[in-house]
């Protein structure tokens, strides 16, 4: 089953590969690790990969292809949602390089651009397009991951600017981001998802204290940050007050979304994977053909997802759905793999195979199950709003 292109739409996809082909190399194979959340990056590793993204991404943005649904006088295309939905696809064929910048260009600025202001758009997404600017996302804290809407960082107003004071943590690549978009809460009366607010945070401000937190596999592109007084002009406060949480869902949105393709990749790469060593196992076997389906599956979820945006539609809270099935998928397949190698499954690096890509996306892949809604959340998500079901007693 391919996607079906409206003769506009061929057209686009066949320029989009034109200059794909000319400007990038197809893999040998598939990715195993398609993402910064599932296999983190060393110190030295970092900065090669942030390097190699920004000069991609300014690549694209000098030919006209970076932000292809973005307005041109934002540096975008002016193109439209499945156009992207096009390009973005047809990227994903090629080895290049994007993640370090994926947190800006596909969560934070479509944020800002369905949300801010024009003068907020006019100074912002231009630079993000071009890979002149990072972007973090400063939502998670100790005490409020799943439940995001229980958030105590604080910020109160003197004047023009906004005074910020709390706690941030798992927030990804904080430590190389010059910019991060931040929900506080700006009436601590008001109901917990109605006194919230969402600022432009400059990262490089007094205050701004960046820490990082070691994971099992070794890096440290997570970090917990630290807000000490830091003041922000209310000129990049983005909404208006209190509707902050209107933020934090658009912005989920767009996450949740992208990790559907991701599943369906990594999928493509444990086939690989299984013609090389094949199970001898019953049980395994049928354990991996159901993992097979689902990658399938999830593949035809994009198609429905591009439909939707051809249609005009907002992805929804399918999202849910299809970031809830990618993630249990890739624990699974991940999982699976370890099994599959047997006695190498032990070994790290250069000693294992496929330079240990699958040691460490086993070891990384929890973050993407809390990352964006854990998959308790995801599940009450598809409950309330796909199946109608009663929602949790919950303060309003």
């Amino acid at each position: 089953m391919e996607p079906f292109d409206s003769a506009g739409e061929a057209i686009f996809r066949r320029d989009a590969l034109d200059w794909l082909a000319a400007n990038a190399k197809r893999p040998a194979n598939p990715p195993i690790s398609p993402s910064v959340i599932v296999v983190e990056w060393s110190p030295d590793e970092e900065d090669q990969k942030l390097a190699e993204a920004r000069a991609w991404q300014r690549r694209k943005f000098e030919a006209g292809w970076a932000g292809i649904a973005w307005p041109p006088e934002y540096g975008g295309r002016g193109g439209t949602l499945v156009e992207q939905a096009i390009f973005t696809a047809e990227e994903a064929q090629f080895d290049i390089p994007f993640d370090a910048l994926a947190v800006g260009t596909g969560w934070c600025g479509p944020a800002i651009l369905f949300l801010g202001n024009d003068a907020q758009k006019q100074r912002y997404l231009p630079p993000l397009l071009a890979g002149n600017e990072v972007w973090c996302q400063l939502f998670s804290e100790p005490g409020a991951g799943s439940d995001l809407a229980s958030l105590t960082t604080r910020a109160v107003r003197d004047g023009d600017e906004w005074v910020l004071n709390g706690q941030k943590v798992w927030t990804t690549l904080a430590h190389k981001s010059d910019f991060g978009l931040c929900i506080a809460r700006t009436d601590p009366t008001a109901p917990q998802h109605r006194g919230l607010s969402a600022f432009i945070v400059d990262m490089r401000s007094a205050g701004v204290d960046t820490r990082p937190l070691r994971q099992m596999t070794g890096a440290s592109n997570f970090n917990e940050v630290f807000l000490s007084d830091v003041r922000v002009p209310d000129t990049d406060r983005v909404g208006e007050v209190g509707d902050g949480w209107r933020v934090v869902i658009t912005t989920f949105m767009f996450e949740r979304t992208s990790v559907v393709a991701v599943g369906a990749s990594v999928a493509d790469a444990f086939i690989g994977l299984l013609a090389e060593r094949a199970p001898d196992n019953r049980r395994q076997r049928d354990r991996f053909l159901r993992s097979l389906v689902a990658g399938k599956a999830l593949g035809y979820t994009q198609l429905r997802l591009m439909t939707a945006l051809s249609q005009g539609k907002v992805p929804g809270p399918e999202g849910s759905l299809g970031k809830l099935v990618a993630t249990m998928l890739l624990s699974d397949i991940y999982e699976q793999a370890i099994d599959l190698l047997g006695p190498a499954g032990l070994l790290a690096g250069d000693d294992a195979p496929d330079n240990g890509d699958w040691q460490e996306a086993f070891l990384g892949t929890p973050g993407l199950r809390i990352g964006g809604g854990t998959d308790q959340i995801q599940r009450n998500i598809i409950a309330e709003r796909i199946l109608g079901l009663p929602k949790d007693v919950r303060e309003t």
